[in-house]
């Protein structure tokens, strides 16, 4: 983990704390004065953010990169709990609860961090409360996120697979993707963007069984899969599953 200079960080002269939606109730010279707060950090691939139940005393937002939050479960199985990226933040339980963290954060990529420390935040909350309701927003929102996936984990494989296609962002052009086939020129594709064995973690499911619901979908004719590339040949089929469920 390394600590750079905050000019450092910028990326096509987009701050970080503009890019956020933690701050978007700021204005711009309001967020350029949060800006000289941050403590800028840079993490490897595998590198720990924070593990769990530790009592960090910072908040962290993504400039660059994925971190991936994950629970050991009592059966000692690792579950991942979600994956944050560019303009997400970590660690707002702690802030608000003063508690210890719940989840485990690590970097799956080279990762870039704006990091506030509580301190600094808490004056920040106190002078703009505007920063407190979207944290709680967000928390509201991974809340109801949990609570879906809660319900869907005594759903088919296959249909909590078909959901989570079909909640992947498309691919919007050629050069971001696999070369284009008959069938994906008018078809909708998407890149999974995490391994398989994250993938089924998060469906609390194993990636053996993914891999066999994927192989089912295929059958069907709903998808095909080529390497990391989902092409979507019958969106309204897969609509259709959950819909039977």
């Amino acid at each position: 983990m390394r600590t750079l200079p905050l000019r450092e960080i910028h990326r096509d002269e987009i701050s970080c704390v503009r890019r956020v939606p933690l701050f978007s109730g700021l204005t711009e010279d309001q967020q350029d004065l949060v800006g000289a707060l941050v403590r800028p950090l840079v993490l490897s691939a595998g590198e720990l953010v924070h593990g769990a139940g530790e009592r960090s005393r910072r908040l962290s937002v993504v400039h660059t990169g994925q971190v991936k939050l994950s629970r050991t479960l009592p059966s000692g199985h690792r579950r991942l709990m979600r994956v944050a990226g560019p303009g997400q933040t970590l660690g707002e339980h702690g802030f608000l609860t003063g508690g210890p963290t719940l989840e485990e954060a690590e970097a799956l990529t080279e990762t870039r961090l704006c990091v506030f420390s509580h301190d600094d935040l808490a004056a920040l909350v106190a002078e703009h409360p505007s920063i407190a309701l979207q944290m709680l927003r967000n928390l509201g929102q991974r809340l109801a996120e949990t609570e879906r996936r809660l319900a869907q984990s005594t759903l088919e494989v296959d249909v909590r697979v078909a959901d989570y296609l079909l909640d992947q962002p498309l691919l919007r052009e050629t050069s971001d993707s696999a070369p284009a086939t008959a069938s994906s020129a008018v078809s909708p594709r998407l890149r999974l963007r995490l391994s398989k064995k994250d993938i089924a973690s998060i469906l609390g499911t194993t990636p053996e069984s993914m891999s066999r619901a994927l192989a089912r979908l295929t059958a069907s004719g709903l998808i095909t899969v080529d390497a990391d590339v989902i092409t979507l040949l019958d969106a309204t089929g897969l609509e259709a599953l959950l819909a039977q469920d």
